[in-house]
């Protein structure tokens, strides 16, 4: 295959070794994977993954922008966020479970050349500068945690993005190879900070309420099905990524829309307890993003749906305005959705798994 000019990311899992060696293997393997598949999912419709290596990722773009950095500190922050949300829900007293906290996420990224080639049923990268990415793990950066970007990344950068890094030339049988780090320590601190595990009343800054004509337990699964979900969001395909454990927290459900699905748009849970309440993180257009709690509770056979959303302040003197947009958009929004989960009530979906439950 021709030469490709872009942008290499190795993604490596810190303290892989030790936390390996020293720990029980069903569980640890668990863990491990879990981390690597939200790394992969993170990178979806980014970064093309060419190649996994146990406690790595090799992935490629042809982009060469800061938006890479971006999406690497996006992918950082998730990771940590599965790591809390595995420990969260342990209650398993083995090694593996009590240390997984120890473990870290480091990412080498380097502009250069690479090819692919087909070996078997499998493609491998292959060139001069993925040899470098992989030597490059192995540097004298003093941390656990970072982005070790080489000069030739750097110099598609602006100074404003360079200027967060620090510099740190690395010396190897092939001469000395110029680069930097940035510390992703407060990526991590603000990742964990920013999680809303609940909307209320009061932080509310669109409050709605919906009745549905069926039990909480049938309306939370309409909410949660990714077949169901597809048909209220109106979108052609929704994939569901499982959560810490194979639960809902921190679950992921991916809405692929365009021509091609090549658009994607991501619903987080940030916090659940069904069928009482859902707190969902969700990509939303004018703010970016924001949260919204779902509170279901039977009122006689019906179920009252009171839905709580915020977002960000917007700054400047627009961000009044914008905010008044972006709640009558959401509403019309919300409101489509609420019909469509009626008609699926009025269809009986749902209701048949509800009853096995009940039954079971």
């Amino acid at each position: 295959m021709p030469a490709t000019q872009g942008t290499l990311v190795l993604a490596d899992i810190s303290g892989y070794t030790a936390y390996m060696a020293g720990v029980e293997h069903e569980h640890s393997l668990e863990i491990i994977g879990e981390l690597i598949e939200t790394i992969a999912n993170s990178f979806d419709s980014r970064l093309h993954i060419d190649q996994l290596e146990g406690d790595a990722l090799c992935a490629t773009t042809e982009r060469t922008d800061p938006e890479i950095l971006a999406w690497l500190n996006d992918t950082f922050g998730r990771f940590h966020e599965r790591l809390r949300d595995i420990r969260e829900l342990s209650t398993c007293p083995c090694r593996a479970c009590a240390s997984a906290s120890d473990l870290g996420l480091k990412f080498i990224v380097h502009r250069g050349e690479f090819s692919r080639q087909q070996i078997g049923h499998a493609v491998q990268l292959y060139g001069t500068d993925v040899n470098l990415v992989h030597r490059l793990a192995k540097n004298t950066v003093p941390l656990r945690e970072y982005v070790f970007a080489t000069d030739a990344t750097l110099a598609g950068w602006p100074e404003s993005v360079r200027q967060g890094f620090v510099a740190a030339p690395q010396r190897y049988d092939v001469g000395e190879v110029g680069a930097a780090y940035a510390d992703l320590a407060p990526v991590k601190e603000k990742a964990l900070k920013d999680r809303v595990v609940e909307v209320t009343p009061q932080t509310s800054k669109l409050t709605l309420r919906y009745r549905y004509a069926g039990p909480p337990e049938q309306v939370a699964f309409i909410l949660m099905d990714p077949e169901t979900r597809k048909r209220y969001l109106g979108v052609p395909r929704v994939d569901l990524i499982p959560g810490a454990k194979g639960t809902y927290l921190g679950a992921e459900f991916h809405c692929r829309h365009g021509k091609n699905l090549e658009g994607k748009t991501v619903f987080r849970i940030t916090a659940c307890d069904i069928p009482d309440f859902i707190t969902t993180y969700m990509e939303f257009p004018m703010v970016g993003h924001a949260y919204r709690t779902d509170r279901l509770r039977a009122e006689g056979r019906e179920t009252v749906n009171d839905v709580y959303v915020t977002w960000d302040r917007l700054p400047g003197p627009l961000g009044p305005v914008k905010e008044k947009g972006t709640a009558l958009m959401a509403k019309v929004y919300f409101d489509k959705s609420a019909n469509a989960i009626r008609k699926m009530l009025a269809e009986g979906i749902g209701a048949d798994r509800i009853r096995a439950t009940a039954a079971s």
